[in-house]
């Protein structure tokens, strides 16, 4: 069965990863909350999202799907498109946001989310996120939210814009069973992106949308929906690879994708404490894997000394001798980029080859800068380069 899960899995990432590196348009609505939902998610960089944010006009702006695109992305936004963003914002407080054709962002998942990240930043006047938490939640006591989709992203806006009002709104939960997949995927975009409030669901999203992905394909119809089905995807693969112990190597390259959620938690601690120091160089890197695969392996030896390569001895990060395993960390740096940490990694391939009781060879690059253009390039080019030695390398955070 865990095979069967691997290959739908490995698809929906192919399509995703395929979907979100065609996308042109920046920002749009749908690319904004790809955005979002890949900035949320430690595991991935931004790629074609992290494109720098142009001008807008105060017409283009008059369009709530415009104000919305530009809501996901404001604070990247040059000044002057923030001055117009919030003139077209004090404009829409003018209008009717709830008429009877509900013609309405208010009413449209993708543009709400929008228009509330937008209103939270700290270069719009704080009295917009007022009126807006209090629009949603006076459409809220009025019923005005007739789908279930619409009325879970007005639950999570409102939870961001004001939380403690939205823990007293009173809303029956939405059953993940009884939804439709479409929106299935759109309540993940949600979640993924700025989280659904306690109890706003009943049923496991993640479970149910396998559940789905398992019984039939599922269509994804644009950069926002790739974003979420990418993330669910390398989730579920990562968690039957970490509970698989019987292959090392699968569980030792999920470790490594998922190595910069472990770096997030080190950064943000709870009750105000200090972060913990910035990881500074390669030997941070070393030391933080050396302690994940001790959670997960016995016998776990660093810098063991391998066999002269072209007149050169050297020394391996990690040897797991077991599972007839050495692991290499990279981080990228100013004078470390994809083409130099490709050409190390190439050469280690060459090396440990003949190396005793060796078998696989895994590369991670750590590389928070996003210093490499096209780390799938890279990971392909890296493991094509082992010769009589299995290969695996991870990028992260990995880019489209």
């Amino acid at each position: 069965m865990n095979g069967v899960v691997l290959s739908i899995t490995a698809a929906v990432r192919e399509e995703a990863n395929r979907i979100l590196r065609v996308s042109q348009d920046w920002p749009t609505a749908s690319s904004g909350l790809a955005f979002k939902i890949l900035q949320r998610d430690a595991t991935r960089a931004g790629g074609v999202f992290e494109r720098p944010v142009g001008n807008s006009t105060a017409t283009m702006l008059r369009r709530t799907p415009v104000l919305a695109a530009y809501g996901y992305v404001i604070d990247f936004a040059p000044e002057e498109t923030v001055a117009l963003w919030i003139d077209e914002f004090e404009h829409l407080r003018g209008r009717d946001i709830y008429p009877v054709d509900r013609n309405s962002f208010i009413f449209n998942p993708v543009e709400i989310l929008g228009v509330g990240f937008g209103v939270c930043s700290s270069k719009v006047p704080r009295e917009h996120r007022k009126w807006l938490a209090g629009t949603i939640l006076r459409g809220l006591a009025q019923g005005q939210f007739k789908t279930n989709v619409s009325r879970l992203a007005a639950l999570a806006v409102l939870n961001l814009l004001d939380e403690e009002n939205a823990r007293k709104v009173s809303v029956s939960a939405v059953a993940v069973s009884g939804l439709p997949t479409h929106e299935v995927v759109v309540a993940s975009c949600i979640d993924f992106a700025i989280g659904l409030p306690a109890g706003a669901l009943v049923g496991d999203l993640e479970q149910n949308l396998l559940q789905r992905l398992l019984a039939d394909a599922v269509g994804i119809n644009d950069e926002a929906e790739a974003a979420a089905l990418l993330i669910l995807a390398s989730r579920i693969s990562d968690r039957i690879c970490l509970n698989s112990p019987e292959n090392a190597v699968e569980q030792i390259v999920a470790l490594c994708r998922r190595f910069p959620l472990f770096v997030e938690r080190l950064r943000t601690r709870q009750r105000q404490r200090v972060p913990l120091e910035k990881i500074k160089d390669e030997y941070d890197v070393q030391d933080l894997l050396h302690a994940i695969l001790k959670l997960h392996f016995d016998d776990v030896r660093p810098e063991e000394v391998t066999p002269s390569y072209a007149g050169s001895s050297s020394r391996v990060d990690f040897h797991l001798p077991k599972e007839r395993i050495v692991v290499e960390a990279k981080m990228t740096r100013s004078s470390l980029g994809q083409k130099e940490v490709a050409d190390e990694l190439i050469i280690d391939a060459n090396r440990y080859r003949t190396v005793p009781g060796v078998e696989t060879l895994i590369c991670l690059v750590y590389d928070p800068d996003k210093r490499c253009q096209n780390p799938t390039a890279l990971e392909r080019d890296v493991e094509a380069s082992g010769v009589q030695l299995r290969v695996r390398a991870v990028v992260c955070p990995h880019g489209f």
